[in-house]
């Protein structure tokens, strides 16, 4: 069996894939069920047995070695945006481009700030 570390997963136009890191080679892919309309956007982390996988509104949960759906929410009421997902204890998801972009210019501006001050 392959090992948590030697899987790459990627989120993308409402499915996700797992592949080897090291071959390329894919070793699953699984369309999110229910997640076929709107936004194609897939937000996900991973422990070294699940993965977890936001699009469209819902939640699932994933068998990180086959892909199998473990469960999944709809999560009512909660719209359809993109989610940030985070493990506690564990590593957070990366942020949305955007959010990145504006936590560096507002990092520039503190640090520019700072510097005119000294």
């Amino acid at each position: 069996m392959i090992s948590p570390a030697s899987i790459l997963l990627l989120g993308v136009k409402k499915r996700v894939m797992a592949l080897n890191r090291d071959t390329g080679e894919r070793l699953w892919q699984r369309d999110l069920p229910g997640a076929m309309l709107g936004d194609s956007f897939v937000t996900l982390i991973a422990d070294d047995r699940r993965v977890f996988a936001h699009a469209k509104g819902e939640l699932f949960c994933l068998d990180l070695f086959t892909g199998q759906v473990l469960w999944q929410d709809n999560l009512p009421g909660l719209g359809f945006g993109i989610a940030m997902l985070a493990l506690p204890g564990g590593p957070q998801s990366a942020p949305p481009p955007a959010a990145l972009r504006q936590r560096q210019e507002q990092q520039s501006t503190a640090a520019s700030a700072a510097a005119a001050g000294a």
